[in-house]
C-alpha cells in the first residue's frame, strides 16, 4: 500500500516527509507545483526558532507554504528538493534545491489571462513528453516522495493526459506521496471557464493513479 499524505496547505506536508524519511534522508523530493515554494524557513519571522527534524510538527504549524523545502533539506529530511514549476522568479533558498520552469510556459499574466498558450502548457502537465523532457537531467533513482500541490492543475484536460504513463511510473516508483489542496490558489489561477474545484481535481487524480493511492 502506498503511502500518501493529503494536507490542505503545502507546509503541512513535513512530519508525513520526515515520518517517509524514518531515520535516514530521502535521496530527493519531487514537487509538481504552480509556484517555486523555495523561500528561507521562518523568513517571516523576526526569532527564528530553531530546524531539528523531530520538531517537523511544530514546523509545519509556524512555517508559510513556500518555505517547507528549505526547512526540509536544512533538517536533513532529504539531500535535494526538484521543484517543477509554472514560473520561476524566486532565487531558492538552498543550493540543493533546483527549479525546473519548461519553457512552453508563458508569463504569470498570460497564465492568469487564459491566454492559448498557457491553456496549452496547463493541458500538458502530467503528460509523458511534458514530464520526460523537462526532467531529461534529473538522476531520478533513489528513494524520493512525489509532491503534488493542486495548484499544479489549471484544467480539467491536465488531469486526462493522453500519455500519463511517466507520470504513473513516478507514482509507483515514490516510497509516498504527498498532496496539498491550496483551495485558494487553486480558485485564484485555474483557467478561465473552468469550473472544477480543489475537491474535483482530488478525485480525478485519485482515479488517474488508482490503486498507487490506496
Amino acid at each position: 500500500m502506498k503511502p500518501v499524505c493529503i494536507v490542505e496547505e503545502h507546509h503541512q506536508v513535513l512530519p508525513f516527509w520526515k515520518k517517509i524519511a524514518g531515520d535516514g534522508t530521502l535521496d530527493f523530493t519531487l514537487t509538481l507545483d504552480h509556484h517555486t515554494d523555495v523561500l528561507p524557513a521562518f523568513s517571516r519571522m523576526e526569532e527564528k526558532p530553531e530546524i531539528n527534524r523531530e520538531r517537523a510538527d511544530e514546523a509545519a504549524a509556524q512555517l508559510r507554504h513556500d518555505e517547507h523545502i528549505d526547512w526540509a533539506l536544512r533538517a536533513g529530511i532529504m539531500h535535494r528538493a526538484i521543484i517543477l514549476s509554472h514560473e520561476n522568479f524566486t532565487d531558492p533558498a538552498h543550493p540543493s534545491m533546483k527549479v525546473i520552469c519548461p519553457e512552453i510556459w508563458p508569463d504569470t499574466q498570460a497564465v492568469l489571462n487564459s491566454e492559448p498558450e498557457a491553456v496549452l502548457a496547463a493541458g500538458s502537465v502530467l503528460e509523458t513528453d511534458y514530464l520526460k523532457h523537462a526532467l531529461s537531467g534529473e538522476n531520478l533513482s533513489g528513494k524520493y516522495i512525489l509532491d503534488i500541490d493542486l495548484d499544479n492543475f489549471l484544467c480539467a484536460k491536465a488531469l486526462e493526459p493522453e500519455d500519463p504513463s511517466f507520470f504513473l511510473e513516478l507514482a509507483e516508483n515514490a516510497a509516498g506521496i504527498s498532496i496539498s489542496m491550496e483551495r485558494d490558489w487553486q480558485k485564484i489561477l485555474r483557467l478561465r471557464g473552468e469550473t472544477l474545484n480543489t475537491d474535483d481535481i482530488l478525485s480525478m487524480l485519485e482515479k488517474l493513479i488508482g490503486e498507487k493511492l490506496t
